[in-house]
C-alpha cells in the first residue's frame, strides 16, 4: 500500500511538472484537462501536507526544512509567532492529534489545507490553516495558523471593530494608510484594495463590501465560534447600519503581501481600540481583473504571563 502511495504521489508530482513547463495556451493543445492540473496540484500539495506533518511527529528537520518557504511562519492559538529558524529546532510544538473536517481549497499558486485538530498536552480544539504556495522549486508551507475553537458559543457576532460609541472616529490607520509599502505592483492592488474594504466596513456600506468577496469566502474568527461565509457578513453589516452601530477597524501594526499570479497571501497584526492585538491571514485572488478576499483567519494574540497589556491606541 505504501508503494502504490509513493508512486502515485511521484506520478502525480512528474504531471505537474510536465504542464507547468506548457505555456498557458498550450495546455489545451496538448490535451491537458485544466480540471486534471488542477487535481494533480492539489494531490501534490496534500501529499507534500501529509509529510509534513510526518516530519513534525517525527521531529525530522531536514524533510521539515525542505517543505517550510524561507518566509514560513507558525502563529499558535495563543497568537505566539514564529518563524521557520525558531521552529524547526522544535518540531515537536506543532504537534496535533489527527486532523478533521479537512478542507483543501484551491486558488492556483496559492492551495490552503483547513479543518481542525486538538492539542493533546492542552486537551484544547483549535481551527488550522495551512497555506501552500507554488515556489519555483515547489510548493512550499507559507503559513501555519491556529484559532482556539470556544467552548461556548459567541453569544454576540455582530463585528469585530471597536464601537466608536458615537465618538468621532479617526481611520486614518488603516482607512487611508498602513505602516507597510509594497515594491510590487500586485501587492500594492491587493492594500489599496483592502484598504477600499476597511472603509466599506466603517461606513456599514454593503453594497460597497460584497464586490469584494468571493462567493465562497470564509472568515475563521477570533471569537472561536462556527467560520462565517459570505451570506452571514452581509447580515451583520446590515445589523449594524440598522441599529447605526460604528465599528472602527484596528489600527494595522504590521503587514507583508506575497503575490502569485492571480493570488495572494496577507500576513498581518492588528491592534483595536480595545481588545487584545490579532493575527491575520488573508488570500485574495484575482477574478475578471478585480481582487477579492477568499478567506481570513483572525488569532487573538494573547500577552505573555506577566506581561502588561498595551495601552489603546490614539
Amino acid at each position: 500500500m505504501q508503494r502504490f502511495v509513493s508512486s502515485a504521489f511521484f506520478a502525480a508530482v512528474f504531471c505537474t511538472v510536465m504542464v507547468a513547463a506548457l505555456p498557458s495556451h498550450s495546455v489545451v493543445a496538448a490535451g491537458v484537462d485544466r480540471f486534471a492540473v488542477t487535481e494533480i496540484e492539489e494531490q501534490a500539495v496534500r501529499q507534500a501536507d501529509h509529510v509534513l506533518l510526518q516530519a513534525i511527529a517525527k521531529g525530522d528537520k531536514a524533510a521539515a526544512d525542505a517543505l517550510l518557504d524561507a518566509d514560513f511562519t507558525w502563529t499558535d492559538h495563543t497568537g505566539k509567532t514564529r518563524t521557520k529558524a525558531e521552529i524547526l529546532p522544535d518540531l515537536p510544538a506543532l504537534a496535533a492529534e489527527s486532523d478533521t473536517d479537512l478542507q483543501v481549497r484551491d486558488y492556483d499558486q496559492v492551495i490552503l489545507v483547513r479543518g481542525a485538530h486538538r492539542i493533546p498536552s492542552q486537551n484544547l480544539g483549535v481551527r488550522f490553516v495551512r497555506a501552500w504556495v507554488k515556489r519555483p522549486a515547489g510548493w512550499r508551507a507559507l503559513v501555519y495558523q491556529e484559532t482556539k475553537i470556544a467552548e461556548h458559543l459567541p453569544e454576540h457576532r455582530q463585528g469585530f471593530g471597536s464601537p466608536s460609541g458615537g465618538a468621532p472616529v479617526d481611520c486614518d490607520n488603516p482607512c487611508q494608510t498602513v505602516p507597510y509599502k509594497p515594491e510590487d505592483p500586485a501587492a500594492r492592488e491587493v492594500v489599496a484594495m483592502w484598504q477600499a474594504v476597511e472603509r466599506s466596513v466603517l461606513d456599514n456600506d454593503v453594497d460597497a463590501w460584497i464586490p469584494n468577496f468571493t462567493g465562497d469566502f470564509i472568515f475563521v474568527t477570533p471569537d472561536g465560534g462556527p467560520p462565517l461565509d459570505k451570506a452571514d457578513r452581509i447580515s451583520m453589516i446590515k445589523e449594524l447600519k440598522r441599529t447605526s452601530t460604528v465599528l472602527i477597524p484596528p489600527q494595522v501594526q504590521s503587514m507583508q503581501v506575497w503575490p502569485f499570479g492571480d493570488s495572494a497571501v496577507m500576513r498581518s497584526e492588528h491592534r483595536p481600540r480595545s481588545g487584545k492585538t490579532l493575527h491575520v491571514t488573508r488570500v485574495f485572488v484575482k477574478r475578471e481583473g478585480h481582487w477579492q478576499i477568499a478567506f481570513g483567519q483572525q488569532t487573538t494574540m494573547e500577552p505573555p504571563p506577566g506581561a502588561s497589556a498595551l495601552p489603546a491606541p490614539r
